[in-house]
């Protein structure tokens, strides 16, 4: 019986951009997974791929900037998160063809977690934007979804990195992919390839961190000591990497992917969704410093 190749991708945010050149390098080098699961953004990526949408999400992301970020972000201090997340999703919702997850090509499932219980919930049916706006409820920053009956949160607090779940729809082989194993621990500076990159936006790129620095001030009124000290987002941010990667080490013991990919992305913070560029790359780059295990991997595949 022919082996069967999963891919699990995991949680991280703007991080998951990643993601697309991971699996674009994968295309390229005869590897193509029959069988997807993810954790919040690597719900997001693994609906795109499975429903053939893959390349419409990556020209889209390729053309964000951090001022365009800023305007989908629908501020709140109310209903469970600083955002709602809906004006994001209803702009994601526009790179996909409507589907549910019993029509996609592929066999996908999404992670999330129940916030009444702390359990974990496998999403394997309904709505695919259903399934990736409740694996992505970043908590704290996104309003938690009402998914029949219970509120759902990310996927990542419970499995970052749903490997477990990949078998469980088929997958006899699983490539993991890792994104919290470079921890951000303290707040980067854009490179100067990045700043170039942005040009005339420069000036505005500051108005998600004000607005963030602006809400940390209303819920811990003490003064910052120094401008190095983090802000939010980055306390949030590097706080839910530092669990997620514990969480993915010791899941991983007892649940051992064939393969594991942990893309270079330490420059990343939470929200740099406008840096798809180089995500892709550094995924890209992930792919080619496996290629012993992957070469592997194939070898597996071609004998059964």
């Amino acid at each position: 019986m022919k082996l069967k190749l999963g891919i699990a991708l995991g949680s991280g945010a703007a991080r998951g951009w990643s993601h697309i050149g991971i699996l674009d390098a994968l295309h390229e080098i005869g590897l193509r997974p029959t069988v997807v699961a993810g954790a919040s953004v690597g719900a997001l990526v693994g609906a795109a791929y499975a429903g053939d949408d893959l390349a419409q999400l990556r020209d889209w992301v390729l053309t964000l900037r951090r001022l365009e970020i800023f305007r989908l972000m629908d501020a709140r201090l109310r209903g469970g998160g600083i955002m709602t997340g809906d004006r994001l999703m209803e702009a994601i919702a526009e790179q996909f063809d409507q589907q549910t997850i019993e029509d996609l090509r592929l066999a996908f499932g999404a992670v999330a977690t129940d916030l009444g219980s702390g359990r974990e919930i496998w999403l394997r049916e309904g709505s695919v934007m259903d399934a990736v706006r409740a694996s992505s409820g970043l908590p704290g920053l996104f309003a938690p979804m009402n998914y029949r009956g219970k509120w759902l949160v990310d996927g990542g607090l419970v499995n970052p990195v749903p490997v477990s779940l990949c078998r469980a729809l088929g997958a006899d082989l699983v490539i993991a992919v890792n994104l919290n194993a470079h921890l951000v621990t303290r707040r980067q500076r854009p490179s100067e390839e990045s700043a170039n990159e942005q040009g005339k936006e420069d000036h505005e790129t500051s108005q998600l961190e004000r607005l963030a620095d602006r809400i940390g001030q209303w819920l811990t009124p003490a003064r910052r000591d120094s401008d190095d000290a983090p802000g939010i987002l980055d306390v949030v941010g590097t706080s839910i990497n530092i669990m997620q990667d514990r969480i993915t080490r010791s899941r991983m013991v007892g649940e051992p992917p064939e393969v594991i990919l942990t893309p270079h992305l330490q420059d990343f913070q939470l929200m740099d969704f406008h840096k798809a560029r180089e995500a892709i790359k550094a995924g890209r780059a992930a792919v080619e410093r496996a290629a012993p295990a992957l070469n592997a991997l194939q070898d597996m595949l071609r004998k059964n």
